[in-house]
């Protein structure tokens, strides 16, 4: 795969879990790799939680440091991440809401929280994942080189 299409697929495998690794021919592994973090996150979403914009504003009194970070990972998830986003912000700027209301999740449900640590699984095993295209496709590490470019090791 070339730099430039192998930059792109692992963009789009952020967007949409897996499809890095689809797109390069490895159907199984980005199929469980899919099927993995969106049942992952689709539990987040049954749990009534969804993905909020924090404050990132020290001088806020909302601000919490851990809810950015919670954040930055839970936009791990690609687009089902930017989904609820929308619906949540969505949700926040008026009673009538283009997005679907379970998208954006209830604050004051009580499995929101419990919600949430799914999404953050979810966003996780993705950059995960994308970590791992990296390391198998457009940067071969040395531990891999055997089995994606059908190499024998060499006993050391």
């Amino acid at each position: 795969m070339d730099p430039a299409t192998a930059w792109m697929a692992l963009v789009i495998g952020w967007l949409i879990p897996g499809a890095s690794f689809m797109l390069c021919g490895r159907w199984t592994r980005g199929i469980l790799h899919f099927v993995t973090i969106m049942v992952t996150f689709a539990l987040g979403l049954a749990l009534h939680s969804g993905v909020a914009w924090p404050s990132w504003s020290p001088k806020s009194e909302e601000f919490n440091l851990i809810n950015n970070f919670t954040f930055i990972v839970q936009m791990g998830s690609g687009l089902p991440a930017l989904g609820s986003l929308m619906a949540s912000l969505s949700r926040a700027a008026s009673a009538s809401s283009a997005w679907p209301l379970w998208l954006a999740g209830e604050q004051k449900h009580p499995y929101y929280e419990l919600g949430s640590y799914f999404l953050i699984v979810a966003g996780a095993l993705n950059y995960f994942v994308v970590g791992n295209f990296y390391d198998r496709v457009i940067k071969i590490q040395s531990r891999f080189r055997p089995q994606e470019l059908g190499e024998e090791e060499v006993a050391g």
